[in-house]
This record gives C-alpha cells, structure tokens and sequence, in this order.
C-alpha cells in the first residue's frame, strides 16, 4: 500500500512506495533517484486534418492531408506556455496560422506561415506564451 506522507522540500523517505502527485506542478523542482515512471509529456495518438482546423486541447501531432492551404487557429498563448505541437502534411499543401503568431527559424517576428508547399514537410513547434516558436522543420 502507497504511503501518503506528505512531502516538501528535500524529502526523504526510503520507505516511500511511490509518490502520486494529482493536478500541476507549479514553479517547484522534483528531483527523482532512481527509477521514474510514467511519461513527462501528456501526449495523445496523431490526428489527421483534411481542412483548416482549430488545434484542439489534446491534439499535440497533427497530419495534414487536404486540398490547397490549411489554416490553424491556435489556443491562447497566454494558457499554452510550453506546450509542443508537431505538424506535418502528406500532401503538397501550405499550412498557415490563422493569426500573426508563428516565429519562424531565424528569425524573433511573428508571421502566419507554418509549413510550405511540399508533402512531407513538417515542424515543431512551442508555445513561450505569446508566440508559437519553430524549433525544427
């Protein structure tokens, strides 16, 4: 059986079974030894899109395969800090976002493009609460 001490800053306990922590961390450091389990990032199973979209809350890859530009329309970035999206296209399609709030590679400013023309392109992108910044493609 789990044991459901409490614990705080630099806690201590060989006896510890496991520790289940329900809700978010917020602005604190966890430090495993040993063995952790389970994921680090809540990730789902792709989706595919066939026409523009508004990214939902647990879409984190998403396939595009349409016909002509697909539009993304982003959540808030003020409650998306952090948050990683991949995106790709199997067709030969642009991808854009629906407002000024892509910062491509190479650059700090905020522009639409997402993904060019060409089957197979794809990126990475993160959330740093104002923009969404591709970190590969």
């Amino acid at each position: 059986m789990p044991n459901t001490k409490a614990t705080g800053v630099a806690y201590s306990d060989p006896e510890f079974e496991s520790v289940t922590v329900t809700g978010a961390i917020a602005a604190a450091s966890v430090t495993a030894t040993g063995a952790l389990n389970g994921t680090m990032l809540d990730l789902n199973a792709p989706v595919i899109k066939t026409a523009s979209f508004t990214l939902g809350d647990t879409e984190n890859f998403v396939v595009c395969n349409g016909a002509g530009s697909i539009t993304v329309t982003f959540p808030s970035a003020a409650v998306s800090t952090g948050r990683i999206v991949w995106i790709k296209t199997i067709a030969a399609q642009t991808v854009v976002s629906a407002s000024s709030n892509v910062k491509p590679i190479g650059t700090n400013t905020a522009g639409t493009a997402i993904l060019a023309g060409t089957a197979g392109a794809n990126a990475m992108l993160v959330c740093d609460g104002t923009d969404w910044v591709t970190m590969t493609s």
